[in-house]
């Protein structure tokens, strides 16, 4: 039996620029920091590491852009809040400029919002049922294909928040928004299409069954590729 020997791949060499951000998330993550500690100066952190100062604001710009640092002027660098939407923007657009197709968006939605679910009915509440309601009533009275699409995007962020998870919320309200978009162009999705399909899904989160709801969801959401 012949056995399959894989070449070696050219070691690839990563910018100081990236060092840099790498060394800076190291140094937040060993030493424990929070939301709002204060980082090193950036006299200090040039000394420190042996960069020049435009390498260092480079980096330093760069974490800022995904959320991890905050620069004041005049005061100093501080750590931001973790923010996922800002990841998700970044994840966005780098799909978008590889030329990702609209399946792959389809099946991303499919597996966030229909996996989501188990954890929807496991902390869903009465009041989480009501605004369900409440926001398939502003479907059902959407004046225009717009406020359809805006409202059918407020039910499943709703939904999606009922989880519990930030991630899981970021990235699912991102493909959402995405698919709401393509909606407000075209007619395809009839408002009693909509409002059926969250209809039936609320019933189904009523009595707990999240195979059901799996179920519905997922036709809900399939129904894109129809059009």
């Amino acid at each position: 039996m012949s056995v399959q020997i894989k070449k070696l791949e050219p070691v690839k060499r990563t910018s100081l620029t990236s060092q840099v951000m790498e060394a800076v998330k190291s140094y937040i993550i060993d030493n424990n920091l929070q939301p709002g500690d204060r980082l090193p100066t950036e006299k200090e952190l040039t000394a420190t590491l042996g960069v020049s100062r435009n390498i260092l604001r480079e980096a330093l710009k760069s974490l800022e852009a995904v959320g991890l640092i905050q620069i004041k002027v005049g005061d100093g660098m501080y750590v931001s809040g973790f923010d996922y939407s800002s990841v998700v923007t970044h994840i966005s657009f780098a799909l978008a400029r590889n030329g990702q197709e609209l399946e792959h968006f389809l099946q991303a939605r499919l597996i966030i919002e229909v996996g989501a679910l188990d954890l929807v009915v496991e902390r869903l509440t009465d009041a989480d049922i009501e605004m369900l309601e409440k926001h398939n009533a502003k479907v059902k009275n959407a004046g225009s294909v717009e406020e359809r699409a805006e409202a059918d995007l407020e039910f499943h962020r709703y939904l999606l928040a009922i989880a519990g998870n930030p991630v899981l919320n970021e990235f699912g309200t991102f493909l959402a928004r995405f698919f709401t978009e393509t909606q407000s162009l075209t007619d395809h999705h009839s408002t009693q299409i909509t409002a059926s399909a969250h209809g039936a899904l609320i019933e189904a989160l009523k009595s707990r069954d999240a195979e059901l709801a799996k179920e519905i969801m997922r036709k809900h959401i399939l129904t894109w590729k129809v059009g």
